[in-house]
């Protein structure tokens, strides 16, 4: 306002020519001005949406980042790679343990030989129709084992013939790997019910609705479990720690994972036939004896049939 009260001001007085010419210059700066407003709102503009666009990509970038991260993790209570379930005499629970981070090795459990309570680690491709066999023939002996607390049982899902993370064999490991994340004390009803249910696994496979209902079925609703499966939540863990297995298996006296069922008993491998029970008990009972003090033994665990 006070620029056009100057400019009237200077036409006052002044020829119609030299007015003409005043308000045409007057007209051209008054142009200017609003190119000038407007180059500047438009830059001001920009710059705010830039830095938007920035601010939402660093946000969306950091959930991606996460998620990826989340799906690289391992799940709880599995920091050995395995599940450990133990038994009090009336129940069976799991040895609980926090996740392993991105880029962390597992720790292995502590082999104990000494105490009078046997050692037994499974590593179970759950596509695998040997391991279903051994299952059958001696799981349910075992089991009652760990129930008694004369054993501990450590179960290693893994894919062995997996190429893409997402065959029958690695999903069945994924869902044991949910379940052992939110309810680790029942992976072990999870764990027979995959055994049961091997034939299809091999063959036409379970999807992973399949594998929801399979899971529901053996008595674990909880909506994340679900979820977790469905999403193929551990899919990479499951690829890795099969990975880990193939190279070395801890506290054994085998140096690597190359099919299943491997079964260790205080650190030693059996190599007897997968469906011959009563060989099973027999190396079960020299193993025993081998590595038990008398001084330290409790009573040798007694092998039951399995129904």
């Amino acid at each position: 306002m006070a620029r056009v009260n100057i400019y009237e001001e200077q036409l006052r007085g002044l020829p119609k020519k030299e007015r003409k010419a005043l308000s045409r210059e007057f007209a051209r700066i008054q142009r200017e001005d609003q190119q000038r407003r407007k180059k500047r709102n438009t830059i001001i503009l920009r710059t705010s949406l830039i830095t938007v666009g920035v601010a939402l990509l660093a946000v969306g970038t950091l959930v991606t980042v996460n998620t990826v991260r989340a799906g690289l993790a391992g799940p709880a209570n599995m920091a050995s790679d395995g599940i450990v379930v133990v038994g009090d005499g009336t129940n069976v629970t799991a040895t609980k343990s926090g996740a392993l981070a991105v880029g962390q090795a597992p720790t292995p459990s502590v082999l104990d030989t000494t105490n009078g309570i046997l050692t037994v680690v499974e590593y179970v491709d759950y596509s695998n129709a040997d391991a279903a066999t051994f299952e059958t023939t001696n799981g349910a002996a075992i089991q009652g084992w760990v129930k008694q607390g004369y054993a501990t049982l450590e179960i290693h899902p893994v894919a062995l013939s997996s190429t893409d993370g997402n065959d029958p064999g690695a999903r069945a490991a994924n869902a044991i790997a949910c379940v052992a994340n939110t309810s680790p004390d029942s992976v072990l009803a999870v764990h027979n019910a995959l055994v049961a249910d091997q034939a299809t696994i091999a063959s036409a496979g379970l999807s992973n609705a399949d594998l929801v209902n399979l899971v529901t079925t053996a008595g674990v609703t909880d909506a994340a479990i679900a979820s977790c499966i469905t999403s193929n939540g551990f899919a990479n863990w499951v690829s890795d720690s099969t990975a880990r297995a193939k190279a070395s298996v801890p506290n054994s006296d085998t140096t690597s994972l190359t099919s299943t069922p491997l079964v260790l008993v205080d650190g030693m491998a059996y190599t007897g036939a997968v469906g011959d029970q009563t060989a099973f008990q027999t190396f079960v009972t020299d193993t025993f004896t081998k590595n038990t003090p008398a001084s330290t033994a409790t009573p040798t665990p007694t092998p039951t049939p399995t129904p």
